[in-house]
């Protein structure tokens, strides 16, 4: 009796790491719309900036929070309902980037509400919230180069930390926006591409 107990307890646990490995927890959706979304509105930033529009930028950034939220939550449940089966690690995956995701979106936007928060400040929280996400994204995925990825965003701390030292804010402005576009576009293709083989495979 106890050797078929544990020969059922032997293939149970068997099965969820082979479910493991069948399946990529990340799909790489929500870097590739970030940097989309965070593309689009550095150069309409920038088109209002040289036209001497900047008290504009509120209007332009809040709305576009909500609306890469609102995107990331319908390609992540439209793309659900292919993969609806979730596993615990599944979970833990997502509850670490909506804690991320929320703290990102509070610090922005008290950034453009109050006004009251420097931009260095509003970028060293940013990219420390970043490399947690991108170093557990590694670890939970078996992806090494986000671990890697994650210590770029924590040297881009130090940097905005030291950049009042280094050069102008619209230059850190610049800086941190191509970081984002690349740090977010590079891994999403990257995940992507890897998600589709081994979901498809």
């Amino acid at each position: 009796m106890e050797n078929q107990q544990f020969q059922e307890d032997l293939r149970y646990v068997k099965s969820m790491i082979e479910n493991s490995r069948r399946r990529l927890i990340d799909n790489g959706i929500n870097y590739l719309t970030t940097a989309v979304f965070v593309g689009l509105g550095v150069i309409v930033s920038y088109i209002m900036g040289i036209n001497g529009k900047q008290d504009l930028l509120p209007y332009l950034w809040i709305p576009l929070i909500f609306l890469l939220i609102s995107a990331n939550l319908f390609l992540q449940k439209k793309m659900g309902k292919k993969f609806a089966k979730q596993t615990f690690i599944g979970k833990i995956f997502d509850a670490v980037w909506l804690s991320c995701g929320i703290s990102i979106s509070i610090i922005t936007l008290l950034y453009f509400i109050t006004l009251s928060i420097q931009l260095s400040t509003l970028f060293i929280a940013i990219s420390a919230i970043l490399g947690i996400g991108y170093y557990l994204t590694g670890v939970i995925n078996e992806l090494p180069f986000m671990k890697y990825l994650a210590y770029v965003w924590w040297i881009g701390t130090i940097l905005s930390l030291l950049w009042n030292y280094i050069g102008a804010d619209y230059q850190l402005a610049l800086l941190f926006s191509a970081l984002v576009v690349i740090q977010q576009a590079i891994p999403g293709i990257i995940i992507y591409r890897k998600w589709r083989k081994v979901n498809n495979g």
